[in-house]
């Protein structure tokens, strides 16, 4: 490390321990509290659509022999009543429209009591009027609300490799592209965000998505395509926020999935294809007081590739995930939550396809750790003021699998090995505030948010290249690439934020959300303000129709392999004659930034929406919006004024996402529901952005830039999916995709494009249903009243449709025009104990 590295390492350890030494601190304080105890709680009701939703502006009563206390619920729904004498208490709910409900608890000195309330329906009948705090069907005072994933969804559903990612692309507007990437709002994932405990945990190199968690450490995940909230920044297109599961005063255990699979090749059993076993406990350290959760997964995994040869077909994946957990109640006003997660990975031959085999593929490994601390502290009955830390440290490894030849690509199957190696480490530390309050009423009531942030980011790492080759057809060469410098990459940034924000309830049928977000780094070395608002409109007072609608603007951050392109390797481009030998013309491109500065990319997004109950229990969403996005990084080789050959780095992409969008969603029985939504969008940008030749794993060929539809577009998109329970206690869960083909390019021998990109047609259309059968099973003999057992089978691609994944778009291979690599009909086991 240089000496400004030293200083800024030291001054977070500093930091780190100010906040340690606050904490114990604070945990001193506790023998000189006062001998009384705290209740607290959430007042919730369940909706039609089986989901739990808070209740805000409930009226609670608590009652002893001595005295009666008045509180409200807040615009969480949550409340709290402090300083109590030990003893016997009554705590009692009445809302309009809703049934009174009581509760007695106990109230423990230096204890804290925690009470949930549910809340059922009363007889509503015409004289009363349902406002947003009773309304049970929609949320009539949320501006933009969120897609959420819970946790018996991610146990219920069919998901391919059992990870919360698989079940994201369900949320009407997030799609699964060609890459396997998620892309959400009509964005690239490196240009959205992903959170978790409200620590962001992208690649800080890349922007991906970097961290796998085992689905059993979700509590829930809520993806927000239209986030307005000023308190979500770094992204311009869409945010999925993961919450973690705490412990209880209840001990629990969960082990899943611990049967392997084996491989059948070539008709023959060849050892196991995976084995994904999982664990997870949770429980109390110290009742009412300490709580802690444990999360386990391995995962080894072998996915063919079926039109390759038996022994050479499978891609490989091992990796262990951990997430540990603790929640502490440090006194009635403070608690404390850290979380600490471990992802270590090893992909063998990725994109491993037709084209692709074995020894042209990339290996890669990744290892790190994610450690954060939130502490919540509440200042009054209206101030919270909430504090987090966290710390990520990311490496990535990404080398050949097989050699160091030379890679060439031919017409028809590449041949050598891969090209590209790769060493990166990166840590990032973030501290964020935010002071939660309700300031005095005025035009209405206000709940207020404000945030400061400070985020430095260390990089250093070599991305090395060795020699590539374009074949022709009949083996000669038609293009060489050589790379010159030692690929030395060395970064360091740091980000400051701020925001303020306000969540304006004007009256009953009007929520107003508005705010703005500042944001700068030492990169851009610009201040990037970003004003928000959105709104919510119940048109009718029946509480059954809500208008919604919103407008933003979003900076994205500025990656680090962005940051240090100009010091990546030179490119030596060779063009050779007919005979493969004689050099025409020669050319060194040299990496430029090329209107010399770093600009923030942005993106405006704004929508409109209908919600509607048309009948009881069904609910539907209309919907339009709109992510139009400038300052986008790509790369393009160019010829300067001087005659110098560069590939420039510059912020001229730009890219627009249209989305049409009808949801329905309809409730029977008591938590069975049926989800159905049409999406009808647009995707169109630059398509030579920097991510697709620079990132994980990289592209040596680059031409010149084009816009045109973007790889991940899909203008029809159909997507059914649910749970019913039938008889016998089995489950059926099915998921039906329907979607158009993403579009495709032709190019020739040369691998110069043919015609224009992305405009050569489309894949078939794609389609696919899966379903998981479950079945509850009570544990044998003296163990049935300890434990249950889950026992199910899941089936993917029922119909066997052909969906491929590779296309010849080579006009001078034998098989132009021609689709590969379809995936077939598969199936798996689900098994799943659970203590009760």
């Amino acid at each position: 490390m240089n000496a400004p590295q030293i200083k800024r390492t030291l001054l977070a350890v500093l930091l780190m321990l100010l906040l340690v030494a606050l904490f114990k601190e604070v945990a001193r304080a506790q023998s000189a509290a006062p001998a009384t105890g705290m209740l607290r709680g959430a007042v919730a009701t369940a909706a039609p659509d089986g989901q739990s939703y808070n209740v805000p502006g409930a009226s609670l009563k608590l009652k002893s022999q001595t005295k009666v206390l008045d509180a409200v619920t807040d615009d969480a729904g949550e409340y709290q009543f402090k300083a109590l004498p030990p003893g016997e208490y009554t705590v009692e709910v009445s809302v309009q429209g809703f049934k009174t409900a009581s509760k007695n608890v106990t109230i423990v000195a230096g204890e804290t009591a925690v009470a949930n309330i549910s809340l059922e329906v009363g007889e509503i009948t015409a004289t009363v009027n349902v406002t947003s705090a009773t309304s049970i069907g929609l949320q009539t005072n949320e501006t933009a609300p969120t897609g959420t994933i819970k946790q018996s969804d991610l146990q219920t559903l069919p998901l391919a490799n059992e990870q919360l990612l698989d079940a994201v692309p369900l949320v009407p507007g997030v799609l699964r592209g060609p890459d396997g990437q998620i892309n959400m709002n009509g964005a690239r994932m490196s240009q959205s965000a992903m959170t978790v405990n409200s620590a962001n945990v992208t690649d800080p190199v890349t922007g991906d998505f970097a961290i796998n968690l085992p689905i059993e450490a979700v509590q829930s995940a809520q993806v927000l395509t239209n986030p307005y909230a000023p308190e979500y920044g770094k992204f311009t297109g869409g945010v999925t926020a993961v919450e973690t599961r705490s412990g209880t005063d209840k001990f629990n255990a969960e082990l899943q999935s611990f049967f392997p699979r084996f491989a059948r090749r070539g008709g023959k059993w060849n050892g196991v294809e995976a084995f994904t076993p999982r664990l997870a406990f949770s429980g109390p350290i110290k009742k009412k007081k300490l709580w802690f959760m444990q999360s386990f997964e391995y995962r080894y995994v072998r996915t063919p590739i079926d039109n390759l040869p038996p022994d050479k077909r499978d891609t490989g994946l091992e990796s262990f995930d951990s997430v540990s957990q603790l929640d502490w109640d440090i006194n009635p006003s403070n608690h404390l939550t850290t979380t600490f997660s471990l992802f270590p990975e090893k992909l063998r031959y990725v994109g491993l396809n037709t084209f692709n085999p074995e020894e042209v593929t990339p290996n890669y490994k990744q290892r790190g750790f994610f450690w954060a601390i939130n502490e919540r502290r509440t200042m009054s009955s209206k101030a919270v003021l909430e504090s987090y830390v966290s710390v990520k440290k990311f490496d990535a490894n990404v080398f050949p699998s097989s050699g160091e030849q030379a890679m060439n690509f031919t017409p028809d199957v590449n041949t050598g090995n891969f090209y590209n190696r790769q060493d990166r480490r990166s840590t990032r530390i973030d501290a964020l505030e935010i002071y939660n309050f309700e300031p005095p009423k005025f035009a209405g009531e206000h709940f207020m948010k404000i945030g400061v942030g400070l985020t430095h980011t260390t990089f250093d790492g070599h991305n090395t290249s060795n020699t590539v080759r374009v074949l022709r057809r009949d083996g000669t060469r038609s293009e060489q690439i050589d790379f010159v410098g030692n690929g030395r990459l060395r970064r360091n940034t740091t980000e400051f934020g701020a925001f303020f924000q306000d969540k304006w309830t004007i009256n009953d049928r009007l929520t107003v959300e508005y705010g703005v977000r500042l944001d700068r780094d030492n990169v851009a070395s610009s201040n990037n303000v970003a004003p928000r608002l959105s709104f919510a409109f119940a048109p009718i007072r029946d509480g059954r129709t809500v208008i919604r609608g919103g407008v933003g603007l979003f900076y994205d951050q500025i990656d680090l392999n962005v940051a240090s392109y100009t010091q990546s390797q030179e490119r030596l481009i060779t063009q050779y004659g007919a005979d493969g030998r004689t050099a025409l013309a020669k050319q060194l491109q040299r990496p430029i930034l090329q209107n010399g500065e770093y600009l923030t990319p942005r993106s405006v997004n704004w929508n409109i929406e209908v919600d509607r109950e048309w009948l009881k229990n069904l609910f539907v969403r209309v919907g339009y919006q709109q992510r139009q996005a400038t300052r986008e990084y790509i790369v393009d080789p160019i010829d300067s004024a001087t005659g110098a050959n560069i590939l420039a780095l510059n912020n001229s992409g730009k890219s627009r996402y249209r989305e049409f969008e009808v949801t329905t969603r309809y409730t029977f029985r008591k938590n069975d529901q049926i989800n159905a939504s049409y999406v009808r969008s647009r995707a169109i940008g630059d398509l030579n952005d920097f991510n697709s030749y620079f990132g994980n794993f990289q592209n040596p060929i680059i031409r010149r830039n084009e816009r045109s539809l973007l790889p991940y577009d899909a203008p029809n998109r159909f997507v059914f999916w649910g749970n019913f329970a039938v008889k016998y206690g089995i489950i059926v869960a099915p998921v039906l995709d329907l979607r158009n083909g993403f579009p495709l390019s032709n190019i020739d021998e040369a691998r110069n494009f043919v015609g224009e990109r992305n405009r050569a047609g489309r894949y078939p259309t794609f389609a696919s249903l899966d379903m998981q059968i479950m079945k509850k099973v009570s544990a044998p003999g003296r163990y049935k009243e300890k434990y249950r057992f889950f026992i199910g089978v899941k089936v993917f691609n029922v119909t066997n449709h052909f969906n491929p994944r590779d296309y010849q778009g080579n006009v001078a291979s034998d098989g132009f025009g021609g689709f590969y690599n379809g995936v077939g009909r598969k199936y798996g086991m689900k098994f799943q104990m659970e203590k009760k």
